[in-house]
C-alpha cells in the first residue's frame, strides 16, 4: 500500500510540474517578455490604476489601460487623456484604441508614443453600438481588409509591439475568426486576442472556445484566448482545448482581482489554495476603496466604486442591507464603519450557525 501511495504521489507531482511548465510560461510579444501568460483585459469604466494595481499584486503580469477613442485623442479630449495616466511601477502595460481611420492612428501617435507603452492593443471586437457606428470595434470583422490597413498603419509607426482583439464574427452568419486573425497578421501585429463570441453574442451566451482554437492553428503569431475564464479549473481547460499561448481575463476578475494567484496556485499544484473568505474579501474590497479614494478623492471613488461593491459582495449573506447602506454612504469613514459593522454581525451570525449545527 505504501509503495502504490508514493507512486500515485510522484504521478500527481509530475503532471503538475508539466501542467505548469506547458502552460504557465512568459508571453513574449514582439520586444515585450512577460513572465508568464495571464493578462488583464482592457474594461471599459474598470480597469483604472487601482484596479490594475489590485490585479497586479494578484499575480497579473501585463494589464491594460481602459479602451480610449483615437479621435478623443485627437481632438485633445482631457478625459480621454486621463485614461492612459499610468505610473512607473506597472509596466509592463498595454494601451487599447478603437477607430476607423488608419490615418487618424497616425496623427496622435507622438502623444501615444510620449507615454511609453509596453504594447498597443487595437480593439476590433467592441460590441457596443455607439463605437460600432463609427464604423470602429467590431464593426471592422466586416471590412477585414480596412481592419488590416489599420493595423499596418499602427505596425508601421514605431517597434512598440501592436496587437489586437477581435471576436469571432459579427454574428453566425459570418463567422471570420480565422480570416480576421490572419488579417492582424499579415499587418504586422505581434498578437492575437481571440475573444469566443460574436458581436450580436455581446457578453451573453457561451463562449466558442473552439473559434478560438481555429485562429491558433490559423496564424503563427501569439494567439491569447479570452471568454468564460473564472477559476483555474477553466483556465486549464482553455488551455487544453485551444493551445492558446495566453489568457485574458475579464468578467472572471470582477470582484475577485485575485483570480490570477488562483489560476496560478491551481496551475502549479498549490493544494493549500481556498476561495478567499469574507474577512479577506471585505479587506480587499476595503483596500480597493481606499486606492480608489487616494486617487480620485472621496465623492468621485464613491461612485466609482459602487458597481464594485456589488461584485465583492456576490453570494454574502444578508446583503442587501449591506449594499443599501453603502450606497447612501458620503465618505470613506462612513464607509468604513459600514463594512466593520456588517464583519462583526456576519461573525456573530456564523457562531450562532455552528452552535445550531453542533446542537443537531
Amino acid at each position: 500500500m505504501q509503495i502504490r501511495l508514493k507512486i500515485r504521489k510522484f504521478n500527481f507531482l509530475t503532471e503538475v510540474k508539466i501542467i505548469a511548465e506547458h502552460y504557465l510560461k512568459p508571453l513574449v510579444i514582439g520586444r515585450l517578455h512577460t513572465r508568464h501568460n495571464l493578462v488583464l483585459a482592457p474594461l471599459a469604466g474598470i480597469s483604472d490604476y487601482p484596479f490594475r494595481q489590485l490585479c497586479r499584486e494578484f499575480g497579473a503580469d501585463l494589464t491594460f489601460t481602459e479602451m480610449v477613442s483615437v479621435d478623443g485623442l485627437l481632438y485633445q479630449n482631457s478625459a480621454t487623456r486621463r485614461l492612459l495616466e499610468i505610473k512607473p511601477r506597472e509596466h509592463p502595460i498595454g494601451f487599447q484604441f478603437f477607430g476607423s481611420d488608419g490615418q487618424l492612428f497616425e496623427q496622435v501617435f507622438p502623444q501615444i508614443q510620449s507615454l511609453q507603452p509596453d504594447v498597443i492593443d487595437l480593439n476590433f471586437g467592441c460590441p457596443v453600438r455607439k463605437v460600432v457606428n463609427k464604423g470602429a470595434g467590431a464593426a471592422l470583422l466586416r471590412d477585414l481588409n480596412r481592419l488590416q490597413r489599420i493595423v499596418e498603419s499602427v505596425t508601421g509607426l514605431s517597434d512598440i509591439p501592436v496587437t489586437a482583439k477581435i471576436r469571432i464574427g459579427w454574428d453566425w452568419n459570418s463567422v471570420v475568426v480565422e480570416d480576421a486573425a490572419r488579417a492582424v497578421e499579415a499587418g504586422g501585429a505581434k498578437a492575437v486576442t481571440v475573444h469566443a463570441r460574436t458581436r450580436s453574442q455581446g457578453y451573453s451566451g457561451e463562449a466558442r472556445w473552439d473559434f478560438i482554437a481555429r485562429a491558433k492553428q490559423a496564424v503563427g503569431i501569439p494567439v491569447i484566448g479570452n471568454g468564460d475564464v473564472f477559476d483555474g479549473l477553466a483556465a486549464l481547460q482553455m488551455f487544453r482545448a485551444t493551445g492558446v499561448d495566453g489568457i485574458m481575463l475579464a468578467r472572471g476578475a470582477l470582484g475577485r482581482p485575485w483570480i490570477f494567484r488562483e489560476i496560478v496556485n491551481y496551475l502549479t499544484g498549490e493544494t493549500n489554495w481556498q476561495e478567499p473568505d469574507l474577512t479577506f474579501r471585505m479587506q480587499v474590497l476595503a483596500k480597493h476603496y481606499r486606492m480608489e479614494v487616494d486617487q480620485f478623492g472621496e465623492e468621485v471613488a464613491l461612485s466609482r466604486m459602487k458597481k464594485h461593491f456589488v461584485w465583492y459582495t456576490r453570494g454574502l449573506p444578508h446583503i442587501a442591507r449591506l449594499r443599501d447602506q453603502i450606497f447612501r454612504a458620503r465618505n470613506y469613514k462612513k464607509v468604513q464603519e459600514i463594512f466593520s459593522g456588517y464583519l462583526e454581525r456576519y461573525s456573530r451570525y456564523r457562531v450562532r450557525e455552528r452552535q445550531i449545527i453542533s446542537r443537531s
